[in-house]
């Protein structure tokens, strides 16, 4: 059984024009899941979508890059149905299919919402003892989730001022093993 790696590391990225997001996390356990992470580091997060049962299983998200460009990047599903490898649920999102045994919860932020909290556990599930048991986001205008059933030790990222949570990372397999986030400091007001 591995150890859980729920050491808090933060390291700032830098982006295009000399602005940065910080890097923050994760939080979780190793089970031999991949590490997935952004390839355009975030500047806006635009959508999320968590796949759920009693623990968190998988997360996919849009977000605005820091690519100069203005484009929208997608990333996820990463992690898996709760029991198939990632591969087979992308597969079965991308043929319009909802893999059965837990609920997909999908959301959406209004232009200038911003992402100011994100609050989770990481706990016991089956025959490991470290995994992500639920999120809950929080933001200016309102508060999504929790999700997932949040047994275990809690964990909270609190973004102050004008900034947000713009993007995650995270290590994953079957379910979500250990996951951090993007926080930008400053994020541009939306007309």
């Amino acid at each position: 059984m591995a150890a859980a790696t729920n050491e808090l590391q933060f390291v700032w990225v830098q982006l295009q024009a000399g602005s940065t997001v910080a890097k923050i996390g994760p939080w979780g356990g190793d089970y031999g899941g991949r590490d997935h992470d952004v390839t355009v580091a975030p500047r806006r997060l635009r959508s999320v979508s968590l796949r759920h049962g009693k623990i968190i299983d998988s997360i996919a998200f849009t977000y605005d890059g820091g690519d100069g460009e203005g484009e929208l990047h997608s990333v996820g599903p990463w992690g898996g149905d709760g029991a198939e490898l990632p591969e087979a649920v992308a597969r079965k999102l991308a043929a319009g299919e909802r893999p059965p045994g837990a609920t997909v919860a999908e959301f959406t932020f209004d232009a200038g919402e911003r992402v100011t909290e994100v609050h989770g556990t990481v706990g016991p599930f089956g025959d490991r003892d470290s995994l992500v048991t639920s999120l809950k986001l929080v933001t200016d205008r309102r508060t999504i989730g929790p999700f997932g059933y949040g047994a275990g030790t809690p964990f909270s990222v609190p973004v102050r001022g004008d900034g947000g949570v713009v993007g995650f990372f995270v290590r994953a397999g079957a379910y979500l093993e250990a996951i951090g986030v993007y926080v930008n400091p400053c994020i541009p007001s939306e007309k």
